[in-house]
């Protein structure tokens, strides 16, 4: 019997020890996916977000910053008195001779949401700006043209959703750490396990030729069988339940599939690494044993 054959009958001996590691191996997986997958979601989602914009700021009135960072980040927010004399603040910024403007629009959001184009009242001004321009640049110009506004970057209401976000990210990270570390400990008990119960069979595998190498991939193929399935439904399950909860089935639209898929391969690997090398030594463990002492003592 070859090696494939050893791996799948021990297995089928053993087929509580192999569900526990299954198990392990699926909620690593599934924390791994379900981390990584949110977290990076969201990153492609504020960058799509920004790229939608183009290189922009916004202005509005003195305390409608925390709105208008809302709106650039998500293009949606609580409605904002149209207040703003669109003609004269309009006036004030083609008189400002910003050579990288390329477009301002009025937004009226007195009903709150992504908003409307707005006629001589506005609720901000959207400035799109060309690449190169430095939006830090125009908001020092615009600071002397134009005092009584107060500018919005796009890149500092990203910064402000990004640090929103921390905590989650962390909590996450956390859970997946703790869960792949459980895979490897469980891993690494359920090698010892089967290497205790199986002294007899090792040293008679011994006896009969069976170098060192090929115990040592004998039980360490167990373990990676094990957390390998149990990675690739953990990785499964996690995508299915994140792309059926409406929280976070738009979160992934951004993602996209190739990606996702990738996360999927990198949790299936990093669970069968980790439940690997947790078996290691156990598995040295079995490849030096005695193999006459072995069989004398469980036989």
């Amino acid at each position: 019997m070859g090696l494939g054959g050893l791996i799948r009958a021990g297995l089928r001996r053993s087929p509580w020890q192999a569900a526990a590691g299954l198990l392990a191996g699926l909620l690593a997986a599934a924390a791994l996916v379900g981390g990584l997958g949110l977290f990076q979601a969201m990153g492609r989602m504020l960058e799509r977000g920004l790229e939608d914009l183009g290189a922009d700021m916004v202005l509005v009135l003195p305390g409608h910053e925390q709105l208008a960072e809302q709106w650039l980040a998500n293009r949606t927010t609580d409605p904002i008195v149209p207040a703003i004399d669109v003609a004269r603040w309009r006036a004030a910024i083609e008189g400002a001779g910003i050579l990288g403007l390329r477009a301002l629009e009025a937004v009226d959001l007195s009903r709150g949401g992504a908003g409307e184009p707005a006629g001589d009242r506005a609720s901000l001004l959207l400035l799109r700006l060309e690449f190169w321009e430095s939006a830090m640049m125009v908001r020092a110009i615009l600071a002397e043209e134009l005092p009584e506004a107060a500018a919005v970057v796009g890149e500092q209401a990203t910064r402000h959703v990004l640090t929103d976000l921390q905590p989650l990210v962390r909590h996450l990270g956390r859970a997946a750490a703790v869960a792949a570390l459980g895979a490897a400990l469980v891993s690494g008990l359920l090698a010892s396990v089967r290497t205790g119960q199986r002294r007899t069979e090792l040293g008679m595998l011994r006896a009969m030729g069976a170098t060192r190498g090929y115990l040592v991939a004998l039980t360490l193929g167990e373990s990676a069988a094990v957390a390998l399935a149990g990675g690739l439904l953990g990785g499964l399950l996690a995508a299915g339940v994140l792309h059926l909860l409406p929280a976070t089935a738009g979160l992934l639209r951004h993602l996209g599939g190739l990606h996702l898929l990738a996360l999927l391969g990198l949790a299936c690997a990093g669970t069968t690494l980790a439940s690997t090398l947790a078996a290691l030594p156990p598995a040295l463990l079995a490849a030096w044993l005695d193999p006459l002492d072995a069989v004398r003592r469980h036989r």
